[in-house]
């Protein structure tokens, strides 16, 4: 009798660790669950910020990846030229100095630029500039300059192995005359949103700098993109020809979606 008590004793015990073991394994799934699904909150939220918040990190993460499609056959003169210019983020911009030590010597500048929207190329340089820049004070005496950019800003040179001054890096100059677009017309508030999707910073600018959109109104391309010199592109041929840069679009709408 004694023994059949302990065996029962011992059994209840044993029932007892067992609903114990799974009553904690119960909590422990719940835990289990709930940490996920807060987890799952927390991901999504960030991720919902992120967007919302760090859309000038995934804009300036457009200017340094490798995103782009190969550049087009260097035979390919006005294709080269339009994808040369619509893949450039900036540009080397040239004007006739009227600083006093070097007044009349042609000075460089750096210029944020843009020849359309990401979805839209026209093969028109767009500047966003303020009167308190070198070049736009340069500009406003002699309206003359010239716009230099580089296949090497894709990195395609670069991880080719190609030196930025070998001819087969692509390099393209337009020159013409700087003209400031007249505010609330369709031209500029095409050219101020292309400027401000391909460069978001440009919203924060400092207004009292008092910001105007121009354009290069081209009379000259030239272009070395293969050995023998540089080639002159006709500027009407130039314009007409429908070039979208559709890869630079695609990586932005890529990028969103993360």
């Amino acid at each position: 009798m004694f023994s059949c008590a302990l065996i029962q004793s011992r059994a209840g015990d044993e029932n007892e660790r067992v609903d114990l073991y799974d009553c904690k394994m119960k909590w422990a799934f719940v835990l289990v669950a709930c940490l996920c699904f807060l987890n799952s909150l927390v991901e999504c939220k960030w991720k919902h910020e992120r967007r919302e918040n760090h859309w000038r990190e995934n804009a300036n993460e457009m200017t340094t990846s490798s995103y782009r499609e190969d550049p087009p056959d260097h035979t390919k003169l006005i294709p080269m030229a339009r994808y040369v210019l619509h893949n450039a983020d900036w540009a080397s911009l040239a004007t006739i100095s009227i600083l006093p030590a070097i007044e009349g010597f042609p000075f460089s500048n750096v210029k944020s630029i843009v020849d359309g929207s990401l979805a839209n190329s026209t093969g028109v340089p767009y500047f966003y500039m303020s009167p308190l820049d070198f070049s736009a004070r340069d500009l406003s005496k002699n309206s003359r300059a010239t716009v230099l950019v580089s296949l090497e800003e894709t990195r395609y040179c670069e991880n080719k192995k190609i030196d930025p001054e070998d001819p087969r890096c692509t390099r393209l100059m337009l020159s013409g005359k700087m003209k400031k677009i007249k505010e609330r017309t369709p031209e500029y508030e095409f050219a101020k949103a292309a400027l401000f999707e391909r460069h978001p910073a440009m919203a924060d600018f400092p207004p009292d700098h008092n910001w105007f959109v121009a354009k290069l109104k081209i009379a000259q391309i030239a272009m070395v993109d293969w050995f023998g010199g540089a080639k002159y592109i006709p500027v009407r041929d130039y314009l007409a020809y429908n070039y979208t840069g559709t890869e630079m679009l695609q990586f932005r709408n890529k990028g969103l979606q993360k």
